[in-house]
């Protein structure tokens, strides 16, 4: 999750499931669509990553030759 996201998560305590339910509910609610949108733009980036590096460890290749910064 971004940042965005978890320092709302963990402001508060969650003593038991259903709060951390409402809890991750509210946060949902509150995140901005562009947030959403460029996880899941990353998402597709990371995952065609993986497909060309045949499940092979990736993600230092993708920062290196820019390919998740696009």
């Amino acid at each position: 999750m971004y940042k965005t996201g978890n320092a709302a998560l963990y402001h508060y305590i969650v003593k038991d499931v259903d709060k951390l339910r409402e809890r991750l509910i509210s946060v949902w609610c509150e995140l901005d669509q562009s947030v959403v949108n460029h996880a899941i733009d990353d998402w597709r980036r990371r995952l065609s990553a993986f497909v060309d590096a045949e499940g092979r460890h990736f993600e230092h290749d993708c920062y290196s030759q820019n390919k998740m910064l696009k």
